[in-house]
């Protein structure tokens, strides 16, 4: 596989909420009622109280997380699966963070609490879940990859991966099954969900997951990766974490499940904004790799 460009050196100011028509304003306030959502995580509150401090130890990101026997269970299957290639088997968050590194195990955990906190109970919201699960896996391995390749944060693109669709997880929560018979419908159609969203409510789910984190206040680069992973491919800013994390997204939801082949127009845009990231007969091996690996962890949510 040829070494893909290195970052560039203009650095994005950051996503911000983008000024909003009256048909978006109403939309986010009916959406984003504080008495109607879910709270933020309070794991993910404590740990990034804690990390952000001089003194920050693995032994109080060890204490934090086992609060919530849950995140253990999930994060150690994660810690054990392929996506990390750790050789010996990991049994406690202690040694998880000393084999992955301190803030490898904390995005993780942000990762896979909000995951935990944004749950539908209905056989619909079930359903997707499981497949919105098993597309986010395989969109943060294939980030990870890219990152490892481009000199990025593997671990931090692994956790925007992981947090990219939480938009869908919002909507779900909150316009409870007929979301998910909008994803059925766009589906059957063949289009994407984004451009559904963006007809019926004047934004789409990336920018639903912005408006979300932003409220929960969780890192700037995590919320840039999320909110702006549908947004045109810019070569301004080269191969930063956003730009890896869409990439990613394109090249899963391009890729036939079968033969592991892109769309060859995905390919284009792809080559077009990174030329030499990566050659279109070497990843069908990669992907076949990576979904043996989103297997081991497919019922992490169950």
């Amino acid at each position: 596989m040829a070494n893909g460009p290195r970052l560039a050196t203009t650095r994005r100011t950051g996503w911000d909420t983008p000024e909003r028509s009256a048909v978006q304003e109403r939309f986010y306030r009916e959406l984003m009622a504080v008495d109607r959502l879910p709270s933020a995580p309070e794991i993910a509150q404590r740990l990034l109280v804690a990390v952000n401090r001089e003194d920050a130890h693995v032994s109080e990101l060890t204490r934090l997380i086992v609060r919530d026997q849950s995140l253990v269970a999930r994060l150690l299957r994660l810690a054990n699966s392929a996506f990390f290639s750790v050789r010996t088997r990991v049994t406690s968050v202690e040694q998880a963070s000393m084999l992955l590194g301190f803030a490898r195990v904390r995005d993780l955990a942000l990762g896979l609490s909000v995951w935990g906190k944004l749950e539908g109970k209905s056989t619909a919201a079930r359903r997707w879940r499981k497949s919105l699960w098993s597309h986010t896996s395989l969109v943060a391995a294939s980030a990870k990859r890219l990152a490892e390749q481009t000199g990025n944060d593997a671990g931090a693109a692994f956790a925007a991966g992981i947090l990219h669709d939480v938009g869908k997880l919002v909507l779900g929560v909150r316009l409870g099954d007929s979301y998910w018979s909008m994803l059925d419908d766009a589906a059957a159609e063949g289009r994407e969900a984004a451009a559904f969203e963006t007809e019926a409510f004047g934004c789409h789910h990336a920018t639903v997951a912005g408006w979300l984190l932003q409220l929960w206040a969780l890192p700037p680069e995590l919320i840039d990766s999320v909110a702006l992973h549908h947004e045109p491919l810019s070569t301004e800013f080269g191969l930063d974490l956003p730009a890896i994390v869409a990439v990613a997204n394109r090249l899963v939801d391009a890729t036939d499940s079968a033969s592991g082949r892109a769309r060859d127009e995905v390919f284009a845009e792809i080559r077009a904004f990174a030329p030499g990231l990566l050659a279109a007969d070497a990843w069908p091996d990669m992907y076949a790799g990576l979904a043996r690996e989103q297997h081991a962890v497919a019922g992490i949510f169950d």
